[in-house]
């Protein structure tokens, strides 16, 4: 059995963190439970053998550790309004704040997190991701259709101009670390690049809906498969997850299919490229799709965790 967690917004009915189970051997899923009740822990990874998480209590927002029976090793409070992405190199954690236009970089060590920098990109500026490059920063600024360019220090080292209305949001890098994949939510496009000589070339833009479609909104999620050789897309709205194929020298769509659910935000392929799951937050469900060399089968199981945002999984071995 594969562990899973979930972050979710807790506006209506969830109460925090929801931890699940995956059976590799048919795609079964078990659970869920509540791991940690918190408000706001929207979005969420592991790393480190550790759970990274958003939240909110009294005094603001900020981030929090937690080990794996549940307990909250280490938290800060450091903002007004909760970050949209969270993200671990090391010992470094990497917030992004949409609505307060701001990245912030803090250290966690010894049971304690410290504030280590707080760069204001401009108010609003829709900051939604960090994405890590060889030895730089990338962060999609949605409102601004820009991704900026940082180094470890969070310097601002150069940017990527995007058309104007396209909304660039999440990023992944490809497994031999050459190309950066961008989706955009406004416009629902995958922008591919190749880095040469410190600097990134547009070599492929594409249409990620049915019959070319543009500006229909809502693209949310972007994921590259653990063999590196596929991209899930999720688009809200239209309910429907995009298989890309990036295994040849441009990127060639190979699949529309349902996310089985309402406003699907994040997808996550797990146990060997086995099963796709996808986390739909209005229909309060996570559902387990078979793969089939990268293409979306039928569904496997469905489990009810209310306004999921973020998976994250423990990894493909027993535990």
């Amino acid at each position: 059995m594969i562990t899973g967690y979930m972050g979710t917004y807790t506006s209506d009915i969830s109460e925090g963190i929801y931890k699940f189970k995956l059976d590799e051997t048919n795609g079964h899923l078990e659970g869920p439970i509540l791991f940690k009740k918190v408000k706001n822990s929207k979005y969420l990874t592991l790393a480190n053998n550790l759970i990274y998480t958003l939240y909110d209590d009294e005094n603001g927002a900020g981030v929090m550790v937690i080990d794996k029976d549940g307990l909250t090793l280490a938290s800060l409070i450091y903002e007004n309004l909760t970050s949209c992405h969270i993200a671990v190199n090391g010992d470094y954690i990497y917030t992004t704040n949409y609505h307060e236009g701001t990245i912030t970089k803090l250290h966690y060590h010894g049971e304690k997190i410290e504030l280590v920098k707080k760069v204001m990109v401009q108010r609003k500026a829709g900051c939604h991701q960090t994405i890590f490059f060889k030895d730089l920063i990338l962060v999609p600024c949605l409102m601004m259709d820009k991704v900026f360019i940082y180094n470890q220090e969070l310097e601002l080292t150069g940017e990527i101009i995007f058309p104007n209305g396209s909304g660039p949001r999440h990023g992944v890098v490809s497994t031999d670390e050459v190309r950066v994949y961008i989706v955009t939510e406004l416009s629902n496009e995958l922008f591919t690049y190749d880095y040469v000589d410190g600097h990134f070339n547009l070599v492929d833009q594409i249409s990620i809906l049915p019959n070319n479609e543009k500006n229909k909104e809502g693209t949310a999620a972007l994921r590259i498969s653990r063999n590196g050789r596929k991209l899930y897309i999720s688009t809200r709205g239209l309910d429907i997850i995009t298989v890309i194929d990036i295994g040849s020298n441009l990127p060639k769509i190979m699949q529309f299919e349902s996310a089985a659910g309402n406003h699907p935000r994040d997808i996550l392929d797990v146990a060997d490229d086995k099963y796709l799951l996808v986390a739909n937050r209005f229909s309060n469900e996570l559902v387990s799709f078979r793969l089939n060399q990268g293409r979306i089968g039928v569904v496997t199981s469905k489990i009810s965790i209310p306004e999921g945002v973020s998976i994250a999984m423990e990894g493909d071995l027993n535990d």
